[in-house]
């Protein structure tokens, strides 16, 4: 039996956002608490079989799924660009370098199951829109790279960021992409020992100057985001085939 503790965040509309923080990028975000918890075993079965696919330690296909609620957080959540977050209790351990590569590991994997989706399309299949006011394949990819870039401002002084994101957008998507990773991944693995263990509300850039951040906090949600905008990546391009076949 592998049992997981896990937090729920609420939205106003009473969303729910359920977290697994020992299964980094395991969550689901769903439209009740109750929805939460019935999906999210499911969900860590799921997570579990992705990182034996790459390669990661994994509990057996066959070990049962217990969850205990250990945290809820109401009026907050991700469910829109520029939301504030919960700081969840686990949170707040300080990050280990070890632990920090992992997660860029696991970044990686993540990283690597996008690219296999996208870096072959046509810019047709890049710019198509299943509905006007939706997002194209292609914004979704700039809007990820541009929230790897603020997960780590969360964490040092804008003046320590690096260079190269003031001209990202100049670059085109697959280069903006590999640069924003490769200089994240840079300056994260410089951060200090203060920094990996501290707590930091930063001002800039941000609605919500009161809003908590840990190296943890920000390394989990790069990861929950980046396997988020995979799964809508992947039902963008279901749906650009289904219109390809529906076409005449």
């Amino acid at each position: 039996m592998t049992r997981y503790a896990v937090y729920l965040e609420f939205g106003e509309s009473g969303l729910c956002m359920a977290h697994a923080p020992a299964l980094p990028g395991c969550f689901v975000r769903v439209a009740s608490r109750e929805e939460a918890l019935r999906r999210l075993p499911d969900a860590i079965r799921a997570h579990h079989a992705w990182l034996r696919r790459h390669g990661e330690p994994a509990p057996g296909e066959a070990e049962p799924v217990e969850i205990e609620v250990a945290g809820e957080h109401t009026g907050i959540g991700p469910f829109d660009p520029g939301d504030a977050t919960a700081l969840l209790p686990p949170d707040r351990a300080p990050l280990s370098h070890e632990e920090m590569e992992t997660l860029f590991r696991l970044m990686g994997h993540a990283r690597a199951d996008l690219l296999g989706l996208v870096r072959d399309l046509p810019d047709a299949a890049l710019d198509w829109k299943p509905a006007p006011e939706a997002f194209s394949i292609r914004r979704v990819l700039r809007h990820m790279g541009n929230a790897e870039e603020w997960y780590v401002s969360r964490l040092v002084p804008p003046d320590t960021l690096p260079p190269e994101w003031e001209h990202d957008a100049d670059l085109p998507i697959f280069d903006s992409l590999d640069m924003e990773r490769r200089t994240a991944i840079e300056r994260l693995a410089r951060l200090t020992d203060a920094e990996l263990s501290g707590v930091f509300t930063p001002a800039h850039w941000t609605d919500h100057p009161d809003e908590q951040w840990t190296a943890r906090k920000a390394l989990r949600r790069a990861l929950e985001h980046e396997l988020e905008h995979t799964a809508q990546v992947r039902e963008i391009l279901d749906a650009w085939r289904r219109a390809l076949q529906s076409s005449p």
